[in-house]
């Protein structure tokens, strides 16, 4: 497709769950992720879940959760949130490859290793940064990946990302690295349960 190699990208992704349940959640997970884009900054995605009788989803962070909460932290902050002792670890992944120039797209090609160094997923991580404002990007970044991968080998992390970004109160209208962030937070979730 005649891209240009722009380097590495890397995410690291760490997973911990509340050691005391609050609040009559039945699961209080905290993930914290670091990308290879802004090495200084830590995301960190708070969500608890309630029961309602309804099956998990499968759709990353999705599904059941009540409340979710989207923090952007310095490497100090990261390690407080870390050594508070309120959240277990759990698991860790990382997803790391390439990133490409393709016009005015930057595409990263990763895939997904979990702690004992198996491959459990390819990630295909497009960015657009138009020369000009385009009304509907979603519909164009899905023309570009159909030079990949015919649609039905695609698997967006979740069905709805906008209703995620509004719940977290991200805006729709701009992205950035925490909109990024929040989805590689649900690929990972759905990607570490291979391992089982």
């Amino acid at each position: 497709m005649g891209g240009e190699k722009v380097g590495r990208h890397v995410v690291h992704c760490r997973l911990f769950n509340r050691k005391t349940l609050t609040d009559g959640y039945i699961n209080q997970r905290m993930f914290m992720l670091r990308m290879s884009q802004n090495d200084d900054l830590v995301y960190a995605v708070l969500a608890n879940e309630k029961a309602h009788g309804l099956v998990p989803s499968d759709n990353g962070v999705e599904g059941l959760m009540e409340d979710c909460s989207l923090l952007e932290c310095g490497l100090d902050g990261a390690n407080i949130l870390q050594q508070v002792e309120i959240y277990a670890f759990k698991s860790d992944g990382q997803f790391e490859g390439t990133q490409y120039v393709v016009g005015d797209f930057v595409v990263s090609v990763c895939t997904f290793m979990s702690r004992n160094n198996l491959p459990r997923g390819l990630i295909i991580e497009v960015q657009y940064s138009p020369c000009y404002t385009v009304s509907h990007v979603d519909m164009l970044i899905d023309e570009f990946l159909s030079n990949f991968a015919s649609h039905d080998h695609l698997r967006k992390p979740v069905d709805n990302m906008p209703a995620l970004f509004e719940k977290v109160g991200l805006p729709n209208s701009e992205y950035s690295l925490k909109h990024t962030a929040l989805q590689y937070v649900a690929a990972f979730n759905i990607l570490r349960k291979f391992e089982k």
